[in-house]
């Protein structure tokens, strides 16, 4: 669960998409369903460049059987538009507040997120 937010966080589209199920869905209220890995990794193809960081807190994960789970958990979003003196990225208020409601199965022998609602309790 960890590895999605580093994967976002440094842009690795590619191992992101491994970590979902070959037919997964990643829900979001802003685009609705996202079905496949394909299309996953189109959706974050096109994601904002600006430096990002995910602060994941507060993780539950529930075993439902042998080859299924849920978990619940919790991040911060901050994005940084414009750099301070330094030239480093400038640190803002969060750019996001959200829950992440998961659901994993077992695909040829590895977890791999099923499904991923993402619900956002505040966003810029």
């Amino acid at each position: 669960m960890l590895e999605y937010c580093e994967y976002v966080d440094t842009r690795q589209f590619e191992r992101l998409v491994t970590l979902f199920a070959e037919n997964g869905v990643l829900s979001r209220p802003d685009t609705g369903e996202i079905k496949g890995r394909a299309a996953i990794k189109a959706f974050f193809d096109v994601l904002t460049t600006d430096p990002l960081v995910h602060a994941a807190s507060n993780l539950l994960v529930t075993v439902t059987g042998p080859e299924s789970a849920e978990a619940v958990s919790y991040v911060t979003v901050y994005r940084s538009y414009r750099q301070n003196h330094a030239g480093q990225p400038k640190l803002e208020a969060p750019y996001a507040i959200a829950k992440y409601v998961d659901r994993f199965v077992v695909e040829d022998g590895a977890w791999k997120i099923g499904v991923r609602d993402t619900i956002f309790a505040a966003k810029e």
